[in-house]
């Protein structure tokens, strides 16, 4: 069974044709999928490296990129990166001790609290009474600036986020004595505003279960 040979390419007559990188890089995504990065190096080798592309050579590592060459990096829009959260804290009750939790997706947004956005917050009991809190979300884009781009429409200069996420806080001591933030997210869920969730995130489990309980001898 005869086997088609790959195509050959001469290194002058793609001087000729294409003189530019970005003509170059663009011939070569278009023939090959692969995205070249060319911008710099010396001529020869960006077309050493062009021909070897496109008859199926190795090409060097320098050379390739992961760049879309039709892409203008001008008017890509940056994005900010989302931030991490710092790792849980040590001074918490050990995870496996948790005994309840409660999600609670209705709650103020602390870093807009007079609008209308909400935020998702994760309630957790521990079998030493301590209660814990964790803004969970959601992360919103915001647009930043404006500006116009070449085909005259306006884009933002930037985008960043609304991010109120947090690490896992303690909320209620083990003595039963509250942080100065917990005491504020008590006083709202308890209140009228916080729909009266409290006694669903301090749940007594014990006296739960016992009204669960179907089988007095297991």
């Amino acid at each position: 069974m005869a086997t088609k040979e790959m195509e050959l390419y001469d290194i002058e007559s793609l001087k000729i044709d294409l003189p530019t990188a970005k003509e170059l890089s663009q011939y070569v995504y278009d023939k090959t999928g692969i995205s070249l990065d060319l911008i710099g190096k010396p001529k020869e080798e960006q077309y050493l490296a062009a021909k070897n592309a496109l008859e199926g050579k190795k090409v060097p590592e320098a050379f390739v990129s992961d760049e879309n060459p039709y892409v203008n990096k001008q008017e890509l829009v940056p994005v900010d990166d989302i931030r991490k959260l710092p790792p849980r804290s040590e001074d918490l009750p050990p995870e496996d001790t948790m005994v309840h939790h409660f999600g609670a997706t209705n709650m103020p947004h602390p870093l807009d609290p007079q609008s209308d956005k909400k935020v998702h917050i994760t309630f957790r009991k521990y079998d030493s009474g301590v209660i814990t809190y964790q803004i969970v979300g959601p992360i919103e884009p915001i647009n930043v600036g404006t500006r116009i781009n070449k085909y005259g429409q306006p884009q933002p200069e930037k985008i960043t986020w609304l991010d109120p996420r947090t690490e896992e806080r303690l909320m209620r001591r083990v003595d039963g004595s509250y942080t100065e933030q917990g005491r504020k997210l008590h006083t709202y869920c308890v209140g009228e505003k916080g729909a009266g969730i409290w006694p669903l995130i301090d749940r007594d489990m014990v006296s739960v279960n016992s009204k669960n309980i179907a089988d007095p001898w297991a």
